[in-house]
């Protein structure tokens, strides 16, 4: 299910072929490593199973540093953090970008690196099929999409601003610009 801290140099070499390796380093405490795009979701069962099952005395730390991916595979993984009974603890470091900045905001703590490259824009994607079809699942998705970035990005961004992304523009952000926008967020909580 899960990946001990490896004893031996060809056990560690498993432990980084994983997508997303999960390490447990005792009984309560994990680490996910999630140091690529946001792939497929069956690359993230088994983080999401160890999520599934860890109790409220357990920490997990989630090291991100993902220019993001799939926008499914992200709304999986923001469930199974918002599910869990463990403390996340996010610890950002070079970039994150687009789905990945959605993590960011279900953590229960963050701890962000000097000089975080931090962006949110809209989705990008291709579809394929008949016009018909075509037509249907963009305006499905517009709509789904807008709904979810209004709730995951609520009290960290301002209304115009969300509008803004959701319209096309990308917003670049400092380390003290997260800082100071998650302090605000959680005064509010």
């Amino acid at each position: 299910m899960y990946i001990e801290m490896p004893a031996m140099k060809n056990e560690y070499q498993k432990v980084w072929d994983a997508p997303c390796p999960v390490v447990k380093v005792n009984e309560k405490q994990y680490r996910v490593y999630m140091l690529d795009e946001i792939g497929h979701p069956q690359d993230y069962g088994e983080v999401v199973e160890v999520l599934n099952d860890l109790d409220e005395d357990c920490v997990v730390e989630w090291f991100l540093n993902s220019p993001g991916g799939r926008l499914d595979s992200a709304t999986m993984l923001l469930n199974a953090i918002n599910k869990t009974k463990a403390k996340v603890i996010g610890k950002l470091s070079g970039m994150v970008a687009s789905a990945a900045t959605m993590l960011t905001l279900v953590f229960d703590e963050v701890e962000i690196a000097p000089y975080i490259e931090f962006m949110i824009h809209n989705y990008s994607g291709g579809l394929q099929g008949k016009g018909n079809e075509l037509k249907a699942q963009q305006a499905f998705v517009d709509k789904e999409t807008a709904k979810l970035f209004k709730e995951v990005y609520k009290d960290f961004l301002t209304p115009r601003e969300i509008k803004k992304v959701i319209d096309g523009t990308d917003l670049w952000m400092s380390k003290e610009e997260i800082e100071k926008r998650l302090a605000k967020r959680n005064e509010g909580l």
